[in-house]
């Protein structure tokens, strides 16, 4: 295990990603959104906040109030 401020070997840091893989993580979504610079994450950020910000807006209409959705569970 490397120490605080110190980088994993190459291999570990294979031996890590392999192992996510295999629990069934998609690590694909990652390796793509690592792809992305620094200013189309924050673009991509600030478009999925505005949505969920509009559908919560929705509900409090819908539902005269913000509150969890049917089937949400507690």
């Amino acid at each position: 295990m490397p120490q605080e401020g110190e980088h994993p070997d190459r291999e570990q840091a294979t031996d890590a990603w392999g192992e996510a893989e295999r629990y069934g993580v998609d690590m694909s979504g990652l390796l793509a959104n690592l792809n992305k610079t620094v200013q189309e994450r924050i673009r991509n950020h600030d478009r999925a906040l505005t949505l969920a910000q509009t559908l919560q807006r929705a509900m409090a209409e819908r539902y005269g109030e913000f509150r969890e959705p049917p089937g949400t569970p507690d």
